[in-house]
């Protein structure tokens, strides 16, 4: 249920921005208010509280994102919450960006390193990904310790693992199977 209602929440959305022609930048913006409510648990616990009143979180939304977020997105913002559908809102804004994603052709692709790559390293590796897919790869970087040494990518359904900690369980796997 919650992804039907991401879906119709996110298609109107888009339908919005399309419409205004402003589709990147309500990508961008939502994906800077997705950090923001990631980084800041009580902010986005007072968005979704049914204690608090909706004009008394309309009115806070707007003091805290006025300048900061479109008008559009602050409306956005408030329809959730007329709508009470706040629980659901990361759930619209990652539907949004697949949404618009998807418009534009673009499949997203995760890299999973043991340490922080730099933003050079990480742009050629995206586009060598596009370049051997032939198709736009959005790429997002993710440091994961687990992954010892290596890369581990997912573009779309498919996986490259090149990983140390992969390497070591296939040589385990190896060795137990000549030791039996």
């Amino acid at each position: 249920m919650a992804e039907i209602t991401a879906r119709v929440y996110g298609e109107s959305l888009l339908d919005v921005s399309e419409e205004l022609g402003v589709t990147n930048d309500i990508q961008k913006e939502l994906a800077e208010l997705k950090v923001v409510f990631e980084e800041n648990p009580s902010l986005y616990a007072f968005y979704n509280s049914p204690k608090v009143g909706r004009e008394e979180k309309k009115a806070a939304i707007r003091k805290i994102f006025e300048g900061k977020l479109s008008e559009t997105v602050l409306n956005f913002l408030c329809v959730l919450v007329d709508k009470r559908r706040t629980s659901e809102c990361l759930q619209i804004i990652k539907m949004f960006d697949s949404l618009v994603n998807e418009k534009l052709g673009v499949v997203a692709g995760v890299a999973r390193v043991a340490k922080p790559i730099s933003d050079k390293l990480a742009a050629e590796l995206e586009k060598k990904l596009c370049d051997v897919t032939g198709k736009k790869i959005k790429l997002k970087v993710i440091v994961d310790p687990s992954v010892i040494g290596g890369v581990r990518l997912k573009v779309g359904d498919s996986v490259i693992d090149t990983s140390v900690a992969t390497q070591l369980k296939e040589m385990k796997s190896n060795i137990d199977n000549i030791l039996i």
